[in-house]
């Protein structure tokens, strides 16, 4: 073995970006194949970066030493990693914010629930990031793993388990103890109970959580995951964030089979440097700071508010009103508060790629809501349009991505050449950019015989849907879908948007029920996670498209716990995919917070795979 990590620029950080997975509201779903249109969050490889001058840079990437124990298993060290720097309590009493609370404005989460560890998807509770601590940190400032509770993570002799050594004299909230192995234990409980409907819960019950002593855990499992790391880490939020066991515990005796924990007036107590205070479903999220002396920062405001407003025209006045301090905006409502005196925080990389992905091209198996039906051609719809390549590759040509790149991102995007996968990582082949153009550029003339070889024509013409409705996390969406109709009106498509509800096509995506209709997707999942959710027939996709030779390469990527290997694996997962056209490349946008200058001094952040919101200690306040 490699070791988990290695050090250097030729290494990649684990990437991708931010709040809703690929238009997959509710993030990697293991059970349910949900085609939706809307955003999520996910995983880092070293990401292009925006200088000052303007040019891309790679990042550097903080990569933990390795060493190899007597019983031959690799350990990082991640105590060996320096993080950035963050807020002591010595800073934090020479300075007072000029806001007793910072008020974030994002649009309303699809998913609330006291218990998310159960219930919900990671990385959509992501405002209670500051709230609870993960076994496995990460540097803000580039992704990387460093110290959480866990002081060093290690890959077992078996190749497939993870043995954690966990950070001593931790305390929890509300005087429920010291943080301790039970805690790891109580956590994996929820996750994997009957009745879980958390999307990793598939993936956690394959582990059982073997206490070593009160600070040390193996979580063992005879599945090699290349996922299990990251989703110990602060990459999945409310994946496996430590709650206490002995709050839950009292909160409604979890541990009796069949018993449901009162979680109605407050959640369980992590080790944050923030405690729960109140919320208001699909209104706020109120937290403040907890008193406890933080084993890696302090707190800079005494309160924190995440306030849910779906309407952008509504955040914009809320901000130059002062009523809200920070949030997120479509480019000309960007532009609008910058010109009334708001600034902007622009994420170290280029974070959220966009792309289009066809639906339901997907192998004739047993899923979780598809019983296989014994078709002729081995997949769901033998008459899908989408099943010839020259279909496929016909759609990328017809986009004219100049253009969509000045109007919806200003110029500032960086065109994605291979779905999923980060320019600047060590996997990446040059060859992919260098055949870009020829395969996927701007190219009608190419586009219209790429059709007529398939066999349409004025009188047969190809007829999609495009998915038109609006989205979180995607704030350009509607807008680019009337735009990319009417490239492909320009070929010859007989293209119309669709715009039933998100909660109709869903339904109709978890049986594979769409054959000729196009989805919008924004991703920050990390790669390896990625194409097992939207391409690998392994569990239920999310919608993406499946084939024979891609599922192969994406299975033997998989045969690995150990991250780094994985990632090695994806080189040949991408010269597989790239031919096939498994998407419609677009960009990699920019993540931008629009902030009042009056109250906010700056907020760096890498934003991948994180969120917007992750690294709140980031934020820098105006002191007084």
């Amino acid at each position: 073995m490699s070791g988990l990590f290695r050090g250097g620029l030729a290494t990649t950080m684990l990437l991708l970006s931010m709040l809703l997975v690929f238009a997959a509201c509710g993030g990697d779903d293991d059970d349910s194949a949900a085609t939706t249109s809307g955003s999520t969050t996910t995983e880092p490889a070293a990401v292009p970066t925006v200088a000052d001058t303007g040019s891309i840079s790679a990042l550097p990437t903080a990569v933990p030493e390795q060493t190899t124990t007597d019983s031959g298993s690799t350990s990082t060290d991640t105590s060996s990693t320096t993080p950035a720097p963050e807020p002591t309590a010595a800073m934090m009493e020479e300075k007072e914010a000029v806001v007793e609370r910072l008020i974030i404005a994002d649009g309303p989460p699809s998913v609330e629930s006291n218990n998310p560890w159960k219930l919900e998807s990671p990385r959509g509770p992501y405002f209670m990031n500051a709230m609870y601590d993960s076994l496995i940190a990460v540097d803000p400032l580039d992704g990387s793993f460093i110290p959480g509770l866990a002081e060093s993570f290690s890959v077992e002799p078996d190749g497939t388990s993870i043995r954690l050594k966990l950070r001593q004299g931790v305390e929890f909230h509300g005087g429920n103890g010291e943080f301790t192995a039970a805690d790891v234990v109580a956590t994996h409980l929820q996750q994997t109970r009957e009745d879980a409907a958390h999307t990793h819960r598939s993936q956690y019950r394959q582990v059982t959580p073997e206490v070593i002593s009160d600070y040390e855990v193996v979580l063992r499992t005879d599945q090699p995951n290349p996922e299990l790391v990251p989703n110990l880490s602060e990459r999945n939020v409310i994946s496996f964030e430590i709650l206490s066991g002995k709050d839950m515990t009292a909160l409604g005796g979890d541990e009796i089979p069949g018993e449901q924990p009162d979680l109605s007036s407050r959640l369980p107590a992590g080790t944050g440097p923030y405690e729960f205070v109140g919320r208001e479903q699909s209104v706020n999220f109120v937290m403040r700071a907890s008193g406890i002396d933080h084993w890696r920062y302090q707190p800079q405001f005494n309160e924190l508010e995440y306030r849910f407003i779906g309407e952008a025209s509504t955040k914009l006045a809320g901000l130059v009103t002062g009523e809200i301090h920070m949030s997120q905006f479509p480019q000309d409502l960007k532009e609008q508060a910058v010109s009334q005196g708001m600034a902007i925080a622009r994420s170290l990389t280029l974070a959220r790629e966009r792309a289009m992905f066809v639906n339901n091209h997907n192998f004739d198996k047993d899923y979780f809501s598809y019983e296989a039906s014994g078709t002729p051609c081995g997949f769901v719809h033998c008459s899908s349009v989408f099943s010839d390549v020259r279909v496929r590759k016909a759609l990328s040509k017809s986009i004219n991505r100049d253009e969509i790149n000045e109007v919806y991102y200003g110029g500032e995007g960086t065109e994605a050449h291979n779905p999923h996968l980060i320019p600047t990582a060590s996997y990446w082949n040059p060859e992919w950019d260098r055949n870009f153009e020829s395969e996927y550029g701007y190219d009608p003339v190419a586009a219209r015989q790429l059709l007529a070889d398939a066999g349409y024509n004025e009188n047969n013409p190809l007829e999609l849907l495009i998915d038109g409705t609006p989205s979180s996390g995607v704030a350009e969406k509607a807008d680019q879908a009337e735009t990319v109709l009417g490239y492909f009106s320009e070929i010859g498509i007989k293209a119309q948007l669709d715009q039933r509800d998100a909660a109709t096509t869903r339904a109709i995506g978890r049986v594979f029920g769409h054959t000729n209709r196009i989805t919008f997707m924004t991703s920050n999942i990390y790669e390896t996670q990625a194409f097992r959710v939207h391409h690998h027939s392994g569990t239920t996709p999310r919608g993406g498209p499946e084939f024979r030779g891609l599922d192969e390469a994406i299975t033997q990527q998989r045969s690995t716990v150990d991250p780094v290997l994985a990632l090695d694996g994806l080189r040949n997962v991408g010269d597989v995919s790239f031919p096939l056209h498994i998407a419609i490349p677009m960009f990699w946008a920019p993540d931008d917070i629009v902030y009042n200058p009056d109250i906010v001094q700056s907020y760096d952040r890498s934003g991948v795979p994180l969120g917007p919101w992750h690294s709140i200690q980031q934020i820098i306040p105006v002191y007084k």
